[in-house]
C-alpha cells in the first residue's frame, strides 16, 4: 500500500481565486489541501483592489460580504483634472442605486490583501489552513488522479490528488506542466508604475485621474485606501531617450505628479510597496487537462482597466467549486466539461471589454471623461458589475416553457420575502450554500412531494410586495430551481417529481 499522502482536490495559489474555490470545497465537505508557494502572506500592494456586484453576491453565498465590505469603500467618487484644474466629477453610487434585485451595485475598493485576510479568515473556521512556503515543481496524471510533485523546507515531496487545479497566476505553473496554450500577447510599448504610499493635501472622499495628450485619461491616478491609511498611486511611462524606464521611487512619482497634475499642496512619502506593470492580454486555449483544471489568472490574464480579473477569476472558482463537489460525490465527469464551457466564453469577453476600456482610458488625445469611457465600454458589450453575465443555452438548463422572464442559465436575482410564518428574509440567505435550491411561486403541490434528498432545498415563502414576481418575469404560477453558485437551471410553469428529479440526477443531487 503506497504511504504516498492522498486527497480529493490540490489547489495550487492561495490568492483570492484559490481561497474562494477552498471555501467552497470545505462547505460541500470535499478532502482538499490547498499550497501557496511564498511563506508569507501580502500585507501590502494594491492590485486587485475593485471588487464588482457580482462578485459581491459571490461573497455573500461563501459568508464573508460583509466583512469585505467593512474593509472598503463603496463606489467612491471621481474627480477627473487637467492640470491643477478639475474639470469632471462622477459620483456613482447615484446611477447606482441598489435595488430589491440587485443588493450591491457599483465596485467596492479593497485591497487585494485585505480581501485574501478575509477569505483565510473564513477558510480557518472550516479547519483548513493555507500551507505556505510549497511549491508544485511537477505533476503526472492517469485515469485516476494526479500525482503532484511538492517542494518544501528543501526537499521534495509527493501528494496523489483526485483532481489538480491551477490557481497560481499569470505565471502557472500548473499551466505549464500541463502544456496548455495562453494565447495572445502582452503589449510591451506601455508601462505602467504603481506604489502604495502616504500621502498629503488630497481630499481622501475621491480618486483623482489626470488626463495627459500623451497618456489619455489615465496618465496619472491617486486613489485613497482608507483601511490602510495609504494611497494608490498609478502612472504611465515611457522610456527615456537610451530606452530605460524610470524606476518606481518616491522621486519618480513626484516628478510626474508635477509635471502632470501641477497641484499645490500635495506632499508624497516614501512609498511602501512599488512596482512596474505592463498590460498582458491572454487566454487559454482550454481550461481542463484530463483531471488538471485551471481558474483565474492561470486561465486568463487582462489589462487592469475596468477591474475585472480578479472579479472574473473568482467567478470561475465558484463555478468550479460545486461541480467538482458533484463529481466526487458521484455526477458524470462529463460535468467538468462545462466549467470550460461556461467560462471560456466570459473570459474572451472580459478580455476583449477590458483591452476596449484600456484603449479608451489610456488612447492619448480624445480620451474624454470618465462617462464617455464608459460609453466606449457599453459599445463594447462589456458588463463591468457582473450581473448580467450568464449561461443561456448552455449545457446545465433546461426551460420547460415560456412562463419565466428568467431563463436557464441566467443570475438568480435576490428579493426581500417571508417564510411561511412571517419572518422576513431574503432569497440570497436561501441560496446561500452547497445546496440546489428550488422555488415554488403559486401552489405546486407536485414538486412539494419530492422525496427528501440531499443537496436540495425547498423553498416555500411569501411574496407580499411581489419583488420576487418582478425579479423573474412571473407571469402566473412557476416553478424555478437555483444552482449552487447562483443561476437558473430550470424554470417552467409546473413541474412533476420526476422532471425534477431526472433534471438533478445529472448533478448527483
Amino acid at each position: 500500500m503506497s504511504d504516498t499522502p492522498e486527497t480529493d482536490v490540490l489547489v495550487v495559489g492561495a490568492g483570492p481565486v484559490g481561497l474562494a474555490l477552498a471555501i467552497g470545497l470545505a462547505r460541500s465537505g470535499v478532502d482538499f489541501r490547498i499550497i501557496e508557494r511564498d511563506r508569507e502572506f501580502r500585507t501590502a500592494g494594491v492590485r486587485g483592489k475593485g471588487l464588482n456586484a457580482r462578485t459581491l453576491e459571490v461573497f455573500d453565498d461563501l459568508g464573508v460580504v460583509e466583512r469585505i465590505l467593512d474593509r472598503g469603500v463603496l463606489n467612491l467618487k471621481v474627480r477627473t483634472y487637467e492640470g491643477p484644474t478639475l474639470v469632471h466629477e462622477v459620483d456613482p453610487a447615484a446611477a447606482l442605486p441598489a435595488t430589491p434585485d440587485r443588493p450591491y451595485r457599483g465596485m467596492l475598493l479593497v485591497a487585494q490583501h485585505h480581501t485574501e485576510a478575509v477569505l483565510r479568515e473564513r477558510l480557518a473556521e472550516y479547519g483548513v489552513r493555507v500551507e505556505t512556503g510549497t511549491e508544485l515543481t511537477g505533476h503526472t496524471q492517469d485515469g485516476d488522479g494526479v500525482l503532484a510533485t511538492l517542494h518544501r523546507d528543501g526537499r521534495s515531496v509527493r501528494v496523489r490528488a483526485r483532481y489538480l487545479v491551477g490557481c497560481d497566476g499569470g505565471r502557472s505553473a500548473v499551466r505549464k506542466l500541463a502544456g496548455i496554450p495562453f494565447l495572445g500577447e502582452t503589449w510591451e510599448e506601455e508601462r505602467f508604475i504603481m506604489a502604495s504610499m502616504d500621502l498629503d493635501g488630497l481630499d481622501p472622499d475621491h480618486m483623482h485621474i489626470w488626463n495627459h495628450p500623451r497618456f489619455g485619461a489615465g496618465a496619472m491616478a491617486l486613489v485613497p485606501m482608507r483601511q490602510d491609511g495609504t494611497w494608490a498611486v498609478h502612472a504611465a511611462v515611457e522610456p527615456d531617450g537610451r530606452g530605460e524606464l524610470p524606476a518606481p521611487t518616491l522621486d519618480t512619482f513626484r516628478r510626474l505628479f508635477a509635471e502632470r497634475a501641477g497641484l499645490p499642496g500635495v506632499r508624497m512619502h516614501e512609498p511602501i510597496w512599488s512596482t512596474v506593470w505592463r498590460p498582458t492580454v491572454r487566454v487559454v486555449e482550454r481550461y481542463r487537462d484530463g483531471r488538471v483544471l485551471l481558474a483565474g489568472d492561470a486561465a486568463h490574464c487582462q489589462s487592469a482597466a475596468g477591474g475585472q480579473g480578479l472579479n472574473t477569476g473568482v467567478q470561475d472558482a465558484h463555478n468550479l467549486g460545486w461541480k467538482l463537489a458533484a463529481v466526487l460525490r458521484g455526477a458524470p465527469e462529463a460535468l467538468l466539461d462545462s466549467y470550460q464551457e461556461e467560462r471560456l466564453p466570459i473570459a474572451r469577453a472580459s478580455l476583449a471589454a477590458t483591452s476596449a476600456h484600456h484603449k479608451a482610458v489610456f488612447g492619448g488625445d480624445g480620451a474624454g471623461p470618465l462617462t464617455e469611457q464608459f460609453r466606449t465600454l457599453a459599445v463594447a458589450g462589456a458588463d463591468l458589475t457582473g450581473l448580467t453575465l450568464g449561461y443561456r443555452g448552455g449545457p446545465l438548463g433546461r426551460d420547460l416553457d415560456g412562463t419565466t422572464g428568467i431563463r436557464a442559465g441566467d443570475r438568480a436575482p435576490d428579493a426581500p420575502c417571508a417564510t411561511g410564518d412571517g419572518t422576513p428574509t431574503r432569497l440570497f440567505d436561501l441560496f446561500r450554500g452547497p445546496h440546489f435550491t428550488l422555488l415554488t411561486f403559486g401552489d405546486h403541490p407536485g414538486p412539494a412531494r419530492l422525496p427528501a434528498t440531499d443537496g436540495l432545498r425547498r423553498a416555500a415563502v411569501l411574496d407580499p410586495d411581489g419583488h420576487a414576481a418582478r425579479a423573474y418575469g412571473l407571469r402566473g404560477d412557476a416553478v424555478v430551481l437555483v444552482r449552487p453558485d447562483g443561476y437558473v437551471s430550470l424554470t417552467g410553469a409546473t413541474a412533476d417529481p420526476g422532471t425534477v428529479l431526472g433534471h438533478l440526477r445529472a448533478f448527483a443531487v
